[in-house]
């Protein structure tokens, strides 16, 4: 089955960014049908082949390999899971810790480097493992409550402080 000019654009359009509705647009399709476009052209066998001796072709010029991408993945991951201290108006957020002894130590609150750049890098990895992928949003109403010590007055340092307390 040959491809319509059309049809060869939207394989050009979707090998550049691989998303489907913003290639069918480019491609000329309306942008108002354009994701059920891209998915009914997408679901065509020649475009398939079209689009993956495009990348194919991408990919070897620049010399880009499975085992490469899947290589910069994992360093992505690894970067991302990274501890780093949180910061709060330039200064790192610490709190007490009682220790076994009584004693108490001061210790610097961490969080990952990037958890969406994790998340991510792990989904890229477990896509090329052949393992099924599904995003899942958790939702939850109310609020989320921390509670801080602090080791001293905040208030003192910056005067709005005072006029952004809720009353």
């Amino acid at each position: 089955m040959s491809l319509n000019p059309k049809q060869r654009r939207f394989a050009h359009e979707f090998s550049v960014d691989h998303n489907g509705s913003q290639a069918a647009i480019r491609a000329g399709y309306s942008p108002k049908t354009a994701k059920e476009a891209g998915s009914r052209l997408m679901a065509k066998v020649a475009v398939r082949q079209l689009v993956a001796k495009l990348d194919a072709e991408t990919n070897a010029e620049l010399g880009v390999t499975a085992a490469g991408a899947l290589a910069m993945a994992m360093e992505l991951w690894e970067m991302s899971i990274e501890l780093q201290p949180k910061v709060w108006k330039g200064e790192p957020v610490t709190y007490l810790s009682e220790l076994d002894d009584g004693s108490t130590v001061t210790k610097t609150v961490t969080e990952l480097r990037s958890a969406s750049g994790a998340a991510k890098a792990l989904e890229l990895i477990f896509r090329k493992a052949g393992l099924d992928v599904a995003r899942t949003t958790v939702e939850h109403s109310g609020d989320v409550v921390y509670t801080l010590k602090l080791d001293r007055d905040l208030s003192a340092e910056d005067p709005q402080q005072e006029s952004e307390k809720p009353s």
